[in-house]
């Protein structure tokens, strides 16, 4: 018989644009799948479980956790208006068939906010924070505050990667 252990891992990129198009800001994290996200990967594989996800903005700098007040952006630290739906063009394919990419991008005007510590990953797209995992496939806390400004654009992109193991 023989044993394979799927690894999720995740590499998030975050950019800020300021309204000329120039890069402002950039930061690389890595993400933590919680556990009620190995649950929605699992089920994810047999149906079409991408099509309501979205991503969400948080100001917490709690450190990203399997469960727990890491595993989710809660009421106290969501960041009002920021729960959208990924980008039409993702989940798809990464750099290689490993991979699958994740997308977000909010536009001047949109999550305006100077303390941006972590994102998540949703099953749902509603304007609030969670009150607990339930409905976070992953998250990611950034080693710095992300400043967004009301005319700057900030893209989430969230890299996925399958392991065997």
């Amino acid at each position: 018989m023989f044993k394979d252990k799927t690894v999720l891992r995740g590499e998030v990129i975050a950019e800020v644009h300021g309204p000329d198009g120039k890069l402002k800001q950039r930061l690389v994290t890595h993400n933590l799948v919680t556990d009620q996200g190995d649950d929605l990967a699992k089920s994810a594989i047999y149906t079409a479980a991408y099509t309501a996800w979205g991503m969400k903005l948080g100001t917490a700098t709690t450190a990203a956790a399997k469960n727990g007040a890491g595993s989710f952006v809660a009421a106290g630290d969501y960041i009002s208006g920021s729960a959208q739906a990924l980008d039409d063009s993702t989940p798809k394919e990464g750099a290689s068939a490993n991979i699958c990419q994740f997308r977000n991008q909010w536009a001047a005007g949109e999550a305006t906010n100077n303390n941006i510590n972590r994102v998540g990953i949703t099953d749902n797209t509603t304007d609030a924070g969670e009150a607990d995992a339930t409905h976070t496939y992953s998250m990611a806390v950034f080693a710095a505050s992300i400043d967004k400004g009301a005319a700057d654009t900030l893209t989430v992109t969230w890299n996925v990667t399958y392991l065997g193991a």
